[in-house]
């Protein structure tokens, strides 16, 4: 028995909340993508290939679809009518926008006051914020995680895919799934609603709880992004590009730290390349522990680490991120691999834990990401691919609804009375 078996779940969120309802699909409930005639605008979102949506196959998996045109009055009388029959309901169209079309929390929960309403927007439904842009880079910004991803002086940068909107979701799934705890005892449903800048807080948990510990010297307070001296490859204080090295294959993020706490580390790794003769008898006996001293005597050289960094490089690029990882594991080093998506879909870790998997059959086959979390009963599975548009719309009535009726105005747009 899957842990969330029986439940249902109307699912009206698009590209930025679709991962909320994948989480709970693959914990065994039923959940209903409700799109747009057109399709909903997941559809398009990157990274795409020629088959489609790579977001959209992978954070639609695991559900049924159906078509209801919301800006119709048949459209919104369909969804309260499946509303009835729903435990939980997602949306993320934006402050008052399901309100203003009768199917915001305050009027469903008159439908169905056991519903579990969940909905995830920027910055929240109210406060000053709450009507401001939206773009992935804005609600990074806001929520404070940029403040630190920058190179020296320059703006911060976006990282990586945009995934802003993924955290909030997932924060929106545990946070329905607590709601869902307090209805079994009470029987009454509740919002939950998520600000995805409040979420994103969380990927700075440290320096959230700065001001709760009362830390009077919080780091970032200390060191300001701006004006960043230190170059040799040690601390906070190094440009970013100084720690990553071509390797064979890719990246290495490796650190020539210095001091007593990881100088050890560094002595470690010009023991490894002393043993693979690719440094000098001079190079292999400074010992990083003490190097600030070294360096403030006059001992160590901007021209010796010109010829450190030099056999770094020359040592690191004939080298693969497998093997720097078995030396980092025998000599002790802090020094691993950058991995890639290729380097993700090949790794035997993630194979023995069952965490890829294809679902659907010929041209709607795809492998992807199935299993983000296990235990003794198997609490997540695959079970099918994202569906078609409108896919499972006669199937869902039935279901749901149970009546001829319903079926046959589905396809004909009559009134769902």
């Amino acid at each position: 028995m899957s842990l969330l078996g029986g439940y249902r779940i109307l699912d009206l969120s698009d590209e930025r909340g679709l991962l909320a309802g994948r989480m709970l699909a693959d914990l065994g409930a039923d959940v209903v993508q409700v799109e747009p005639p057109g399709g909903s605008t997941a559809r398009e979102a990157t990274p795409q290939s020629d088959a489609g949506s790579y977001f959209w196959d992978t954070f639609a998996a695991n559900k049924r679809g159906i078509v209801a045109d919301l800006a119709t009055p048949d459209g919104r009388h369909l969804v309260r009518r499946l509303t009835l029959r729903a435990d939980f309901l997602i949306e993320s169209a934006g402050p008052c926008v399901l309100t203003g079309l009768g199917l915001g929390w305050p009027q469903l929960r008159e439908v169905n006051p056991a519903l579990v309403y969940g909905t995830v927007t920027a910055f929240g439904h109210d406060g000053p914020k709450s009507g401001y842009a939206e773009s992935d880079l804005i609600v990074w910004a806001a929520g404070g995680p940029l403040q630190p991803n920058r190179d020296e002086d320059r703006p911060p940068l976006r990282m990586s895919v945009e995934h802003a909107f993924l955290n909030a979701a997932a924060d929106l799934a545990g946070g329905m799934l607590i709601a869902h705890h307090a209805r079994a005892r009470t029987g009454r449903g509740q919002l939950v609603d998520v600000s995805a800048q409040a979420s994103l807080g969380l990927n700075t948990l440290g320096r959230v709880l700065a001001d709760s510990v009362r830390d009077p010297r919080p780091e970032w307070a200390i060191v300001s992004p701006t004006k960043r001296t230190d170059q040799s490859g040690s601390g906070s204080g190094t440009s970013s590009h100084l720690k990553k090295w071509p390797c064979r294959d890719g990246l290495v993020e490796f650190h020539l730290a210095m001091g007593t706490a990881v100088g050890g580390f560094t002595n470690n790794f010009f023991r490894w390349l002393h043993d693979e003769g690719a440094c000098s008898d001079r190079v292999a006996a400074w010992d990083w522990r003490v190097m600030p001293k070294l360096v403030e005597a006059g001992e160590f050289t901007e021209g010796d680490m010109t010829e450190v960094r030099a056999a770094t490089a020359d040592f690191l690029a004939a080298r693969t991120k497998a093997e720097i990882l078995d030396a980092a594991i025998r000599y002790k080093l802090l020094c691993i691999g950058i991995s890639d998506t290729a380097d993700l879909a090949a790794s035997a870790q993630l194979a023995a834990r069952g965490y890829f998997a294809a679902v659907g059959e010929g041209p709607r086959r795809r492998t992807m990401p199935a299993r983000w979390a296990t235990g003794s009963i198997e609490p997540v599975e695959l079970r099918r691919p994202a569906p078609l548009v409108g896919e499972h719309t006669a199937e869902v009535l039935a279901d749901w609804l149970g009546d001829d009726r319903a079926l046959s105005a589905a396809g004909s747009g009559e009134e769902l009375g």
